[in-house]
């Protein structure tokens, strides 16, 4: 299944206006997915990098949120787009950052295997 959409959304409450930020907030053409533990990452693609999205249900745009449910599965959905994350930890070398979500674009919804 291969769904594409062009919305653009905005969090009900503004991520770069959280006082919890300790960088510039940045740009990731990546997958989004939920998964056991963290819940919802974001892999930065063509890196190994893995984003760790804090408190999901406040911190990502709607139409993130309603293309991660638009499948059977929650935990069978992937979501390509271009994100605009905001760092709520800093960047270390092996270890997962934590960010929150301030736009999504250019969204690609696909139903994974695994």
């Amino acid at each position: 299944m291969l769904i594409a959409t062009s919305l653009s959304a905005q969090p009900s409450q503004s991520c770069k206006s959280n006082p919890d930020l300790v960088g510039q907030c940045f740009k990731v053409d990546g997958r989004a997915r939920v998964v056991n533990g963290p819940g919802l990452i974001i892999w930065h693609i063509g890196t190994s990098r893995i984003l760790g999205v804090e408190g999901e249900e406040e911190n990502i745009p709607d139409n993130l949120s309603k293309a991660l449910h638009k499948g059977s599965d929650v935990y069978g959905t992937d979501v390509f787009g271009d994100f605009e994350v905001c760092p709520l930890t800093k960047s270390k070398p092996g270890e997962m950052q934590w960010v929150c979500v301030e736009s999504a674009s250019r969204l690609v919804i696909r139903e994974n295997t695994h």
